[in-house]
């Protein structure tokens, strides 16, 4: 209740105008649910624009087709889907096509496969039930239906995948294509089977708004692809169109301005858009473009940074928002519209974020909450590849290093572009982007690598915000953000060692969902048992952890990065974590985590580091010679740890035990995976600090050697040239010197490790 009452307070006079109105409009809406039911339901139901009288006369005839002849009733979503453009897809993507019979193939077996699960669904399919169980979700209102419990059956993002639809595009895609009509007679099927069990505003599957605006995409698409068939039924035209008013007229009442003001707001938006501006028949039509559009681009400075993260500082999000915003740009320009120029700026600056974040494997960092779905969806994509959204921008914005490492046209970007773009991509050069050293500050990620081939090292480390809207305070608030602030991870010769395990579920397994999300399951260090933020229920956080970006340098010879964070103010003595890191000659990492009492105290702290690796690496623990080491395919890792306490901390190793703190990482939804999970563990009094070199070495070269010649003085030989590594501390521990000179030419590096703020670095 004292949370609730913080969050009252906080809001805005015109956002509590605006809850107030909705509660009176809800109640309204739900005393005449039936007879607006009873009315969308009648034959004669006409939803198309009155200044037009003779669409309507066409959609209720035989001759519902001829609606696209009438210039005022639809713009184009794609080119045409002549059979030109079928027959170059059948020849230059033949594994997609494939690919999309097999999918296809087990929809006709109703085999579903999505969100970390596989099921058999019967026929014929209970829409409205959890898709495992086959338990069926609470019948009538939509908005009577508690989508936040964990009482419903099974995990409610299961049921809302099946009835987003998509796979209904897979199908008409596939019928189109290989001109099979058990393809197409399934989709049918599906389609008016689903419009009968799921009447408008009824039932689970209209209870989230983000979950309609999702389906009318799929629907829309669906469409353009059964309309290119050899015989598209009229009925079912009909079924769909109507279907899409009525989806557009449900986004238009529910828009989640205040709701959930991110990527939720932006898929509804997105939807409502493309229902307004592909059918400026429909009445209503020109009320939802505006509306939607204008909502577009107001947002799009509130969804992504300056440095184009979005900011809910989560990476699969930041893709998700990314593509609807993709869409309802591709589908401006193929009618000749252009956008303004501060969404084409902010959309090109999340593209390169998308490109910057890319490491040497092709993954990216899983940064924050994950969930498998796609704003783009033209078959089953492999997860964690987003290469179309970069395809779509090196054509729109000139940019090569967009196009860099991709070879063909990724299939999403054949369908949404237009024909002259494709054949500028074809005639873009490709080439690495141009900073091997960035600092994104509003994001808060600083990023290190070599370059941009696939045998490259990469690093980045995080000191930046949660997420947009959660507080420092106890306030509560949802977001997808975790608790990683100082988090690494690391890839040397192009294969990922130190990552971020990623996220698990939203409902259900709530250890799980906690876990992942805090951080002990970043690699960072976790004080006293305690996260750097207090979570809540299901994705709340409350007293967000404040932070600052200390220092960034870009040297000959050196990339480092400076930051800290104050999320244990409240423990004893306020323990603050400030983490120093450096790339050294594009050879090796140096990190050393300094940990002090912000009120000068010395006091006792229970410490642990958590370093989390890549599920196919073997390690193997050295303590008395301090030493970790990371094997992988094409890559070794060797890691050296020293710190201050005087006492040999606890090193243990875990890999998939009994607990989600025993080795785990979730690289998408529900797909938890044994994984190494090494922590370093002890007591130790502040003033503290740690030092780590990560060593790397490739699979037949030579491995690293760190010879020890003297107290804090070691001596380092890489492939490429030796090093002198030598640590001073202060008298009193508060701090000290770290100093790297590179014995080829003496050039050196200096980390002051200490609570101040002047000259972190020196060259």
């Amino acid at each position: 209740m004292v949370g609730k009452l913080k969050k009252i307070f906080r809001m805005s006079p015109g956002e509590i105008l605006f809850r107030i109105g909705e509660q009176i409009r809800i109640r309204r809406e739900k005393a005449h649910a039936q007879k607006e039911l009873h009315k969308v339901l009648q034959p004669e139901f006409d939803f198309f624009d009155p200044g037009h009288p003779r669409l309507f006369e066409r959609y209720r005839s035989t001759a519902v087709h001829e609606l696209w002849e009438e210039k005022e009733f639809a713009r184009k979503l794609s080119e045409p889907l002549s059979r030109e453009k079928k027959e170059r897809f059948l020849k230059d993507y033949g594994d997609e096509v494939e690919k999309s019979v097999r999918r296809a193939d087990l929809f006709l077996e109703h085999r579903f496969s999505f969100l970390g699960v596989s099921f058999t669904l019967p026929d014929p399919i209970p829409w409205q039930s959890d898709p495992l169980t086959l338990a069926p979700y609470p019948q009538g209102f939509y908005r009577d239906i508690d989508i936040f419990t964990n009482k419903n059956a099974g995990d409610i993002k299961h049921v809302w995948e099946v009835n987003r639809l998509q796979f209904l595009i897979e199908l008409a895609k596939t019928g189109w294509l290989t001109g099979e009509e058990k393809y197409i007679l399934k989709m049918e099927e599906w389609l008016l089977d689903w419009i009968e069990k799921n009447p408008y505003k009824q039932g689970v599957a209209w209870a989230s708004a983000l979950e309609v605006g999702v389906r009318v995409t799929a629907l829309i698409w669906t469409l353009e692809f059964y309309r290119a068939t050899e015989r598209p039924k009229p009925y079912v035209v009909a079924a769909l169109l109507k279907l899409i008013y009525l989806s557009g007229t449900y986004l238009y009442e529910n828009l989640s301005i205040y709701f959930s003001p991110y990527n939720h707001l932006i898929g509804e938006a997105a939807g409502l858009f493309l229902a307004g501006y592909l059918f400026p028949g429909f009445r209503d039509a020109q009320k939802w473009e505006k509306r939607a559009w204008q909502v577009l681009v107001d947002q799009i400075e509130k969804q992504f940074h300056p440095d184009g993260a979005s900011v809910e500082q989560a990476s699969f999000y930041h893709h998700f928002t990314l593509g609807f915003y993709l869409q309802a740009m591709a589908v401006k320009g193929l009618n000749g519209e252009t956008v303004p120029d501060r969404m084409a700026r902010r959309v090109e600056k999340a593209l390169e974020f998308s490109a910057y974040i890319t490491k040497p494997d092709g993954d990216m960092p899983h940064l924050g909450d994950i969930d498998d779905a796609r704003s783009i969806y033209f078959g089953d994509p492999t997860h964690w590849n987003f290469d179309a959204w970069r395809a779509i921008g090196a054509v729109w914005f000139d940019r090569s290093d967009f196009k860099h490492r991709l070879e063909r046209l990724p299939e999403e970007a054949f369908w949404l572009l237009s024909g002259a773009d494709i054949q500028k991509y074809q005639r873009i050069t490709a080439g690495p982007p141009g900073e091997t050293a960035l600092w994104l500050k509003e994001s808060g990620y600083a990023i290190f690598r070599n370059h941009f081939g696939p045998d490259g090292h990469y690093s980045h480390m995080d000191c930046g915000p949660i997420a947009h809207g959660v507080y420092y305070d106890n306030t509560p608030s949802a977001a997808h953000g975790h608790a990683d602030e100082l988090a690494i991870e690391l890839a040397c010769f192009g294969e990922s060692h130190l990552i971020d395990p990623g996220f698990s579920n939203y409902r259900g397994d709530f250890n799980w969902h906690s876990y992942f999300r805090s951080t002990a399951a970043h690699n960072t260090i976790e004080i006293n048992g305690r996260s750097q933020a207090k979570q809540g229920g299901i994705l709340v956080w409350s007293r967000a952890p404040r932070f600052k970006q200390l220092a960034f340098l870009k040297d000959e010879g050196v990339k480092a990065f400076c930051g800290e964070h104050y999320g244990y103010e409240n423990e004893a003595g306020s323990p603050v974590h400030r983490r120093y890191m450096a790339f050294v000659d594009d050879a090796f990492w140096l990190v050393i985590d300094f940990i002090y009492s912000a009120r000068g105290q010395t006091e006792k702290v229970d410490m642990a580091e958590h370093l989390h690796f890549a599920p196919d690496k073997e390690l193997a623990i050295d303590a008395e010679n301090q030493k970790i080491t990371s094997r992988g395919r094409q890559s070794v890792l060797e890691i050296f740890f020293e710190d201050t306490a005087g006492e040999e901390p606890a090193v243990t190793l875990a890999r998939g035990g009994d607990t989600p703190d025993e080795g785990w990482v979730s690289p998408t939804y529900r797909a938890t995976t044994p994984a190494p999970l090494v922590k370093i563990r002890q007591q130790a009094t502040l003033p503290w600090q740690s030092l780590k070199i990560y060593m790397p070495a490739g699979k037949n070269g030579p491995n690293p050697q760190l010879l020890r010649e003297a107290a804090r003085e070691w001596r380092l030989i890489l492939e490429n040239g030796s090093y002198r590594i030598s640590q001073q501390l202060s008298r009193d521990n508060n701090g000290g010197e770290l100093r790297v000179v590179r014995e080829r030419d003496d050039l050196s590096f200096t980390v002051n490790v200490n609570s101040g703020t002047d000259k972190l670095f020196q060259i």
